[in-house]
């Protein structure tokens, strides 16, 4: 697990590569190296994990002529490795970043498709002529953000990064505040400054010295089920899925919320090693979300020790700053900063892999919206479905605008919520995996996924998703619907594999989502309360012409007597702190 930059095209001097390193050496602390040729250089930031001893970054072959970085996991290497050796190559070390560049040799651009893990990848191929690429996997679970100009381009795993070996200072895209009050934060493909992107789910970039062409992922059509989607076959599945992802000889945290999908993961890990060790976080007070009963009996069901880590409302003012940096893309969702303390504790205690149960609902169908659009009889459902993803419903965000921002937002079609429609609107066999490939392939990589990657590596810890993993996901795409969700349950299949995993406390519980009491801690007169008034009577909002300031006080007064406002107001806090200050 790594941290990356790079640039092509044009040059930048060494400055700027170090400038780049700095910026994202929380997420690659152990060594840091690159490489540069003629108008072109990669570098990595590593997070030594898988046999550090080896996998030294940048990677390159034996004549020079290729170089790559890698930011991610490939679990199964050590097959690629056997392949290697049948026609010849042999690769030193138990690294699993080691394989890629001769596989890369071996099969070229198409060695992608026999990866099993996450990964974002780079390489220069300077055989028959110069050509940088770039690529995704499947789930864009590791973010790569770049800039193509018709000078080249540049990439970084982080924002930061990014900025660091830009030449100019960037403007603020103005589609991006109608992206974030759409999505809850800026979806795949998409960042907060105009020009920058990040590859989305699956994607390959080429530049050739000319120009970048940017290609996705070859979609196949839903496989029909065969018949042998049963719970003993998913149970089977996870097992042989956690056990490669836990190879390495690091101890073992795991995310315990209380639900199901982490309820698994720490029973299998904890049939597996002795060294696993469960997290949790709590807030301050007594609150209806609170989790901890639920945690516990997991935890002493798989037999592994819990941490609790609590959040004090005194330090929520300190804490939002900093977890907003680490993020480097707005995220809306309150409890990213329960995730940032739990990282943050987690690696205090010297974890350096972290495993969460990210993706379960997505593939298997575990959210109430689904059993709610399932049972939706009139053509309004995809309006409706959409409203449930967004911040607050699109008629009410727009109502914070400026006449100026909407008249631009519906002057040239480009409004966030018409690229959802029509993100949403290619059918599929069924409603149930039209919804799970739009969560799957837009919500998932920008809202969770990204979250996880920053805030996790912001703290030197690598965060791994079983239930992202692509046998997963083709489990999943062949499992019938209606052993995924219906109008009345939700995850199913899973619910019969994970079952027996996990405490009768669990298996009875009602589901509830990683959260943070918000209208808790954000009610009028609390710590939050004073901080979140003070940074939402800053400028930037409104003077750069994206939301009215009458808009924005009255969800304040609001707020202030009914106390029903909370996650508008957090949200609105967290884009205001996201943005640049003004030069």
């Amino acid at each position: 697990m790594c941290r990356i930059y790079g640039y092509f095209g044009s040059d930048r001097d060494v400055r700027a590569m170090e400038a780049a390193r700095d910026a994202q050496l929380p997420g690659g602390p152990d060594r840091q190296a690159h490489v540069r040729g003629e108008d072109w250089g990669l570098g990595c930031n590593r997070l030594a994990i898988q046999d550090p001893s080896h996998g030294r970054q940048p990677f390159t072959n034996a004549d020079g002529s290729v170089h790559a970085v890698f930011n991610g996991e490939i679990y199964n290497f050590r097959a690629i490795r056997r392949e290697l050796a049948a026609h010849g190559v042999r690769v030193d070390g138990d690294c699993d970043g080691s394989v890629l560049l001769p596989y890369y040799e071996l099969h070229g651009d198409r060695f992608v498709d026999r990866l099993e893990g996450m990964y974002a990848i780079a390489l220069v191929d300077l055989r028959s002529g110069r050509r940088l690429k770039l690529w995704s996997d499947p789930l864009a679970v590791k973010s790569l953000y770049y800039e193509a100009t018709a000078d080249g381009v540049t990439f970084a795993s982080e924002p930061g990064g990014l900025a660091a070996l830009r030449t100019s200072r960037p403007d603020v895209d103005p589609y991006a505040v109608d992206h974030y009050l759409n999505w809850q934060c800026l979806p795949p493909g998409s960042s907060l400054y105009a020009g920058v992107s990040s590859l989305r789910a699956g994607e390959h970039l080429v530049h050739d010295g000319h120009a970048a062409v940017v290609r996705a992922r070859r979609r196949t059509e839903t496989p029909p089920s065969d018949g042998t989607r049963t719970p003993a076959r998913l149970g089977s599945l996870l097992t042989g899925e956690v056990e490669r992802m836990s190879l390495q000889s690091a101890p073992v945290a795991v995310q315990l919320s209380g639900g199901l999908d982490s309820a698994v993961l720490a029973t299998l890990l904890g049939r597996r090693r002795t060294d696993v060790t469960g997290f949790h976080v709590t807030h301050e007070g007594t609150h209806p979300s609170d989790e901890e009963t639920y945690a516990r009996d997991a935890a002493a069901h798989a037999g592994i020790p819990l941490e609790v880590v609590e959040i004090r409302e005194a330090e929520l003012p300190e804490l939002i700053p900093p977890m907003v940096a680490a993020l480097g893309s707005p995220n809306a969702t309150p409890h990213a900063l329960s995730a940032y303390v739990l990282f943050r504790e987690i690696a205090q205690r010297s974890f350096r892999v972290c495993f969460v149960g990210d993706g379960a609902d997505e593939q298997f169908g575990g959210y109430r919206r689904y059993s709610t659009a399932l049972a939706a009889t009139d053509d309004a459902w995809p309006e409706r479905y959409l409203d449930r993803l967004s911040l607050v419903p699109h008629a009410r965000y727009r109502r914070l605008y400026t006449p100026e921002y909407r008249a631009l937002l519906d002057s040239d079609g480009r409004s966030s919520r018409a690229r959802a429609r029509e993100l949403l609107g290619p059918p599929a066999p069924g409603r149930l995996e039209q919804l799970l490939t739009f969560d799957r392939l837009h919500k998932l990589p920008g809202l969770n996924l990204r979250k996880l990657d920053h805030l996790s590596m912001a703290h030197g810890i690598e965060g791994r998703v079983p239930y992202c993993q692509p046998a997963v996901t083709d489990f999943a795409r062949r499992t019938p619907d209606s052993l995924k969700a219906t109008e009345s349950h939700r995850k199913r299949i899973l619910w019969d594999a994970g079952g027996p995993l996990v405490p009768e406390s669990v298996r009875t519980r009602q589901k509830q989502p990683f959260t943070f009491p918000v209208d808790a801690f954000l009610a009028p007169g609390t710590k939050l309360w004073e901080f979140a008034t003070d940074v939402l009577a800053r400028p930037r909002l409104r003077t750069d012409g994206f939301l009215s300031g009458a808009a924005v006080r009255e969800v304040l007064d609001t707020h202030a007597v009914r106390g029903d406002q909370a996650r508008l107001v957090w949200g609105l806090m967290i884009l205001e702190l996201s943005l640049p200050p003004l030069p």
